[in-house]
């Protein structure tokens, strides 16, 4: 692996010009609100949140702004002071960091894959929603969340985190004794792409990661926001520019330190693999769940992709929850907001009746 790349003293001096960029755009996003009738935001805080992230997204390089976000390590352990569980951490046999949310002896397990573009930890929305995720879903069902700690880009790259997924997965199954039956795999975002990466791993080996093989069908997969293509480049982009946080410049920041100079694959980019590259899909996991927000870049993307998982599988639903933008369910921790998202209703539901 590559040394983590390190923010020198002209990249943090350079924070000060990039704020002002950023209060410029969200004056501007202040001013103009009202007479937008396109898509955007559902209210003005999330207008002026998105804006000022869309700004710092295409202008910051990778190593100020991996100083400037946690580890997921670092969240999780964070999480636990505030929402007061007890950290539980286990190391695998590759040095791979496993967190878990719920009791160890739980009998259903989601393996959660968090987003972040392959580049960023998994941030205190991850770790706040997926504590209430087990909170409410521990009601009727004993459940656990395990969230692996997998190497960011660019110290590692592609299929680094791919053997990780693997290994975690092997881990579940053959140490910890789960029967795939019993686990659910999910991710957001490029945790989505991850997710898909292993369900295709599992379908078709890959030649540089240990062979996987399941005695039964995993309960379900679910996909929030998946990253399916790394940039795209449809109407969606243009029509939903103003009602998402990601762009198209962080996408390509991200993909490129993920990739290194390896070509993409339908390991990587599944929107690039034909519906029979998934064929078996209903043989790896029973159910299948697509979430995306209507306002997010990435939508007419993730529908393009579902329709092509649809016709390998016959239990493959998809959502999408209008106006919101991408990973709505995650972010809307970060902001604050109470209660549970019409998407985190739906979500939650869904993956109950999964857990038999």
């Amino acid at each position: 692996m590559a040394p983590a790349p390190q923010a020198s003293l002209s990249d943090k001096l350079g924070l000060l010009p990039k704020t002002g960029n950023v209060l410029l755009a969200v004056s501007t996003t202040m001013l103009t609100r009202p007479f937008i009738s396109s898509s955007k935001p559902l209210d003005l805080f999330r207008d002026v949140a998105f804006t000022a992230m869309r700004s710092f997204l295409s202008n910051v390089n990778t190593p100020l702004e991996q100083w400037m976000t946690n580890t997921t390590e670092a969240e999780y352990l964070a999480a636990a002071k505030k929402l007061k569980y007890t950290p539980d951490t286990e190391v695998l046999t590759s040095g791979l960091k496993v967190h878990r949310l719920g009791a160890e002896d739980a009998e259903h397990t989601i393996l959660f894959f968090h987003g972040g573009g392959y580049n960023l930890g998994a941030g205190a929305g991850h770790l706040i929603w997926l504590h209430d995720l087990v909170e409410d879903l521990s009601k009727q069902k004993s459940v656990n969340v395990v969230l692996p700690s997998y190497t960011l880009a660019p110290q590692g790259q592609y299929p680094l985190q791919l053997q990780q997924a693997t290994e975690v997965l092997q881990w579940l199954v053959s140490t910890k004794g789960k029967s795939p039956s019993k686990i659910i795999i999910a991710g957001d975002s490029a945790g989505g792409n991850l997710a898909l990466a292993l369900i295709s791993h599992i379908l078709h080996p890959h030649p540089s990661v240990p062979k996987l093989e399941l005695k039964e069908p995993l309960a379900a997969a679910l996909l929030i926001s998946p990253w399916v293509t790394f940039v795209p480049d449809d109407e969606c982009v243009r029509r939903n520019q103003r009602s998402d946080l990601v762009t198209p410049v962080a996408a390509k920041r991200w993909s490129s330190n993920f990739m290194g100079s390896t070509p993409t694959d339908n390991y990587t980019q599944p929107l690039d693999a034909d519906s029979t590259w998934f064929s078996g899909l209903d043989n790896i996991a029973k159910d299948v769940l697509i979430y995306g927000g209507g306002g997010e870049i990435l939508i007419d993307s993730i529908k393009s992709f579902a329709h092509k998982l649809q016709q390998a599988h016959p239990r493959v639903e998809v959502v999408v929850q209008p106006r919101v933008g991408h990973d709505d369910v995650i972010l809307d921790k970060v902001f604050g907001y109470e209660g549970r998202t019409e998407g985190t209703r739906v979500m939650e539901d869904w993956v109950e009746k999964r857990m038999v």
